[in-house]
């Protein structure tokens, strides 16, 4: 009982140490908020609709304008400019006015109906590879749709019968069935993982710049008298509200934000809060770990403020781990976001189980306790230090 009273009083403390700087009230207070908002906001729309293309007929035939039409249904293809010629077209391209280029080349009327081969050339904006792979696919999934309508046309003209020219014309049917993130939604897909960029980040810092005050301006020993001279009871009591004020902010994206968002977060939620426990928990470690070295705030918040971009970038979230060098995946397999986000995909996207995140949660499990144990030696050892001077 004696010890929860002093773990109270530590948490009494830091949250005065925290409300006398308005750095750290900005960084765990405001910056959480606005950027789970400003992210979502960015990606509200989910997917790439209606994206501006180009198409230059040359063939200017019935065939032709009704595969315009056809290109102008889909979802994804908004033709917003026919140029007369390919010059014209390609001056769209680099002003950005458009993100693809479509030809139809002449005699395409008169080669389909021949079965000749033809031709209608794709010309993409590869500088954003994400929209031109989309513009990409919508477009080839609308031509085999046509080019299959016109060779079961053409023998059905020889006279063969439908089924029969759906034999001749497709007698291998690919069958591709996505199954997680069926929408293929971009929003779904990278919005968990920014969220917990967003807590890594924003805790990362926050506790960072406490500890480091404390040793900057010697106050520490004030933390382990009101700990009873216990730097365990100092240690938990510091980490304590960050650590509630932070599972609050994991409940709050998970739930509000993303009702209000409309996102899809499919599995179990109680598995998404226990490794969003086990996170927090090691993220909170490890700041106050690599924090007790510096006895410069300033120089704990340059350290700190460049890590979490990086850290996302080789978690394999964005980008394959497998594609990622080698040394790179070792760094990577070293630190907590990356079992935890790895976890959060399974879970948010493919309704995992606890058995099939279970290796997740292990590497959680283990970044918890031995940073548990790496802080609480460091504590120790700065009250002993304190104790001698």
């Amino acid at each position: 009982m004696q010890k929860l009273k002093f773990i109270y009083k530590a948490i009494k403390r830091e949250i005065l140490v925290i409300t006398h700087d308005v750095n750290i009230i900005s960084v765990i207070l405001i910056a959480p908020l606005f950027y789970a908002f400003f992210y979502s906001t960015v990606y509200i729309n989910k997917v790439e609709n209606k994206l501006p293309v180009a198409i230059l007929d040359y063939d200017n035939s019935i065939t032709s304008q009704k595969l315009i039409t056809d290109l102008n249904a889909h979802q994804m293809i908004n033709i917003v400019e026919k140029p007369l010629d390919y010059e014209t077209g390609k001056k769209l391209l680099e002003k950005n006015d458009v993100q693809c280029l479509i030809i139809i080349t002449k005699g395409f009327e008169s080669d389909i109906k021949q079965m000749k081969g033809t031709k209608v050339k794709v010309y993409l904006n590869t500088t954003r590879f994400l929209v031109s792979n989309d513009i990409n696919k919508a477009v080839t999934e609308v031509i085999l749709e046509k080019a299959i309508e016109y060779r079961k046309e053409f023998f059905k003209n020889q006279g063969y019968s439908i089924e029969q020219s759906e034999q001749l014309v497709d007698p291998v049917r690919l069958d591709m069935r996505p199954l997680y993130n069926t929408t293929e939604s971009y929003g779904d897909f990278i919005l968990p993982g920014l969220l917990a960029l967003i807590i890594h980040q924003t805790l990362l810092i926050g506790l960072a710049e406490s500890v480091a005050k404390e040793r900057e301006e010697k106050t520490l020993k004030e933390l382990f008298v009101t700990a009873g001279n216990r730097p365990l009871i100092a240690l938990l009591g510091k980490i304590a509200f960050y650590f509630f004020l932070f599972a609050a902010y994991s409940f709050f994206f998970y739930t509000v934000n993303f009702k209000l968002f409309s996102l899809n977060l499919n599995g179990n939620m109680t598995l998404l809060a226990f490794i969003t426990f086990l996170y927090i928990l090691a993220v909170l470690f490890l700041s106050v770990f690599i924090a007790s070295f510096f006895e410069r705030k300033i120089i704990s918040l340059q350290v700190f403020a460049f890590t979490s971009i990086p850290l996302f970038l080789i978690s394999g979230y964005s980008y394959p781990m497998q594609a990622i060098p080698w040394g790179m995946q070792f760094i990577s397999n070293l630190l907590p976001s990356t079992a935890y986000l790895t976890a959060q995909v399974r879970l948010t996207q493919m309704s995992a189980s606890f058995t099939e995140i279970l290796p997740e949660i292990i590497k959680l499990s283990i970044f918890v306790v031995v940073g548990f144990l790496a802080a609480s030696y460091r504590f120790y050892r700065i009250y002993n230090d304190q104790k001698t001077n």
